[in-house]
This record gives C-alpha cells, sequence and structure tokens, in this order.
C-alpha cells in the first residue's frame, strides 16, 4: 500500500468517526530534486502527518538516486542515515521498534552511527555526510569512530561533489545554519575536511583579487556571533524591536561568518566582476539573493561601523555622519551592527568592551531618533529642487537629492522653507 492509499484510509476514518478531515497533498516523485518516493500529507487532529510505504533501495555506483521497491519494517530501517532516524512506533502495540538493534543505545547514548557499514553508506548517498553532521551537531552527539573515519575519506568528498545537487547542500548547510548549534556545525565541517566542498568557490582562474582566508576563522567568527546574539537585547537597547536580532537575523549572521574567509575575495562571473561570496552562495550552496545581500552587507559594513563606533566613543561623531551610514546600510543595520561587534571580538577584544562601545553607538541613533533614518524622505523632493533651480529633472538632481538629505540630517527641526533657502543659496554647486 503507498502512503497516498494509506492517507485516505486514515481519511475515512476520521470522516466516519466524525472528526475533522483536510485534503490530502500528494508531493511526486523526482528524483531530480532528491525526492525519491512519492509523499502524501494531511492535517490529522492538528497535526501534520507523512504517509510513505516501508521501502528497500539499492544503489549503483555513479549516482544517489536509488531503484526503489516495497520493503519490510527492517529494509526500511537499514536504509535510513543514521540509527536514531531509524526507529519506529508501532501504533497498535504503542511500542517503539528498533530494527537495527542500536538506535535506542544511541539515542540513550548519544552517538550518531550508520546503520550499516558507514563507507558502503555515505557512497551510496553522500548527502547522508552532511545529515550526520547535522543531527549530531543539533543534539550534541558524538559521531561513532567508524562514521567518523569514513567522513573523512576523500572517496566521499569526491562523491559528495559529483553525486549531489548544490540544492541539496544548500537545504543541509541552510539547516545547520539555522539549528540550535551551529558552532558545532561549522566545527565538524572543518573537522572532517568538508569546508571546501560545502562551500564550494568559483574556479581559482576566474578569480580577480584577494586572497583566500583561513577557513578556520568561520569557526572562531561563528563564535563570536553567538556570543553578541546573547548580548543584543543589551546592546540594540531602545532600538525598535522590529530590528530585534530574532531566528532569521540569527541565521544570515551565522552565514556571514560561515562566508568570511571569501571577503575581500572578486571573482568573473561572465561580463561582471563579483564578490567571491555571492557566488558560493547563489552557485555553490543555492541560497537566496536576500542571503547573498545580507552576507554581503555585513561582510562589507562590518569596518564601517567599527569605525564609527570608535568615534563615538572618542565624542567626535556627529549626526549627520551616524544617520547617513544607517541610510547607507538600510533595514540590516542593526544585524550588521552586531555583525561588527562580533569581528571587533574577532579581532581580540573583550566582550564587555566590545558590548560596552557598541551600546553607545547605537544609544546615540536611538537618541537622536536615526533608527529608521533609511525610511526618511526628502524635505524637498526632486520635482521640486528641479523647478526652484530652474533645471529640467535628470540626473544631476540625484546629486541635489543628497546635498538635501545631509541638511536634514544636520538640521533635524528645518523646515520646507529653510531647505528651499539652503537649495537657492547653493545653487552654484548644483548647475
Amino acid at each position: 500500500m503507498s502512503g497516498f492509499d494509506l492517507a485516505q484510509h486514515v481519511n475515512q476514518y476520521l470522516k466516519d468517526n466524525n472528526y475533522p478531515v483536510h485534503s490530502i497533498a500528494k508531493i511526486s516523485q523526482n528524483p531530480e530534486r532528491s525526492k525519491h518516493l512519492e509523499t502524501a500529507t494531511t492535517s490529522v487532529l492538528d497535526q501534520l502527518v507523512d504517509f510513505v510505504n516501508l521501502r528497500s533501495e539499492t544503489y549503483n555506483s555513479d549516482s544517489r538516486i536509488p531503484a526503489i521497491e516495497f520493503g519490510t519494517p527492517t529494509e526500511d530501517a537499514y536504509r535510513r542515515d543514521i540509527t536514531i532516524n531509524a526507529l519506529f512506533y508501532n501504533i497498535h502495540s504503542r511500542e517503539v521498534e528498533d530494527f537495527t538493534g542500536k538506535g535506542l543505545e544511541d539515542l540513550k547514548n548519544g552517538i550518531v552511527r550508520t546503520p550499516l557499514a558507514p563507507f558502503e553508506t555515505f557512497r551510496d548517498d553522500p548527502l547522508r555526510v552532511l545529515r550526520v553532521i547535522r543531527f549530531a551537531s543539533r543534539f550534541g552527539y558524538e559521531i561513532e569512530e567508524g562514521t567518523a573515519e569514513a567522513l573523512s575519506r576523500q572517496e566521499i568528498k569526491n562523491d559528495l561533489d559529483v553525486k549531489i545537487s548544490r540544492e541539496r547542500v544548500g537545504v543541509e548547510l541552510e539547516k545547520m545554519a539555522a539549528g540550535p548549534n551551529p558552532l558545532l556545525s561549522i566545527q565538524m565541517l572543518l573537522r572532517f575536511g568538508l569546508y571546501k566542498n560545502v562551500f564550494r568557490a568559483p574556479p581559482q582562474d576566474m578569480w580577480v583579487a584577494g586572497l583566500m582566508g583561513d577557513i578556520a576563522v568561520s569557526e572562531t567568527l561563528t563564535k563570536c556571533v553567538l556570543d553578541i546574539v546573547e548580548r543584543s537585547t543589551e546592546i540594540l537597547r531602545g532600538v525598535p524591536s522590529a530590528y530585534d536580532i530574532g531566528p532569521i537575523a540569527r541565521r544570515h549572521l551565522v552565514l556571514a561568518a560561515y562566508m568570511y574567509p571569501y571577503r575581500g575575495i572578486t571573482a568573473k562571473d561572465k561580463k561582471k566582476v563579483l564578490p567571491a561570496a555571492h557566488l558560493v552562495i547563489r552557485d555553490g550552496i543555492k541560497l537566496s539573493n536576500t542571503d547573498v545581500d545580507a552576507t554581503l552587507c555585513m561582510h562589507s559594513f562590518a569596518p564601517k561601523i567599527s569605525d564609527l563606533v570608535s568615534r563615538c566613543v572618542a565624542g567626535t561623531l556627529d549626526r549627520k555622519t551616524l544617520g547617513l551610514q544607517i541610510r547607507e546600510v538600510g533595514s540590516r543595520w542593526s544585524m550588521a551592527v552586531a555583525f561588527s561587534a562580533a569581528v571587533e571580538l574577532l579581532d581580540g577584544r573583550p566582550l564587555d568592551e566590545v558590548a560596552g562601545r557598541f551600546t553607545m553607538y547605537t544609544k546615540m541613533a536611538v537618541d537622536q531618533g536615526l533608527v529608521e533614518a533609511f525610511k526618511e524622505k526628502h524635505i524637498v523632493d526632486g520635482k521640486s529642487a528641479a523647478k526652484l533651480l530652474g533645471i529640467r529633472p535628470g540626473p544631476a538632481i540625484k546629486g541635489i537629492l543628497e546635498q538635501v538629505m545631509e541638511w536634514q540630517l544636520e538640521f533635524p527641526s528645518g523646515t520646507k522653507q529653510e531647505c528651499e533657502a539652503f537649495i537657492l543659496e547653493n545653487r552654484h554647486r548644483f548647475q
């Protein structure tokens, strides 16, 4: 019986017993997207439940796409990636069934291991390499010695490069970055020599400028990021809650830390020259444009924000300069502030000192009403400025509006009439 057939029977039972019934979504096989088996999904008593039949799998040597047949519970258990994921709950006896004979013991002892010989298991499906690391880091479990040895084998790394789509690599990496222990995840990727297999760079002959940093910095900076996240409520006190460092921002910060060895490197992309981090995220792990933009923003602004923090501490930072920077960074300002603080930790400053410096900087932004400076509109718009100067709207208006915004930030209580007077007084600079 297929999972879809079983879901239909369950729905009929619910209907016959006057329980709510929901539609069944069928997710078809799509081997090219690493979806090897048809799955049915529906809601049962307000819980989303996946329905899928037991199966056995047979692999050939050059693909991770298996030949699938209906199987027994034992066959299904042994085809799983790790023993703790091979446990079954029997709804008739209401008992947990452990067909590998190791799952319950490994769960009790905090061990991650493959049900079958790890080398063959990983060669059949190299994606299991990343799943082992993800589950081990998620639960803080130890990886069994034989499994750990197989993870380090060059043949497995080669298979990971050849057999696994970059989308699937990205899915696993994204879950690590968003998981409960992203530091342990990157530590394991480094320990088993998998960093460059996961964060695949463009070919060396495409590089234009820059040198690869020490990949170990990804671990150190991730720890710094997590330390700053713990202090973010203090550092961002008074900043609107919309800019808190929540789960999404934390994931972006972790990804930027993972990618830090690529900062400063540029590479050719057709007729363009782009930051290597852009290409790694876009092509190497197939994450979103938002991930690209957030990472590049944090890499770029970390030193610039740190510079203004130092000026703030020294008492030499003015409102206009701070406002212009916040406008340039945009809505990711609070996240970029946190990343800049983490980089200062990386450079050796004590945590309490860094937290104090950045708290002073963000307090100035709050006190000066600049946290959302990127939303501020020009008190005299482009059309009005052109009319005032007797010129046609065109490219020159951009420079005029930049000067208008600088004036607004310097004179926050200024009126439209006063701004118009400023434009007229400086018309020689605009024409």
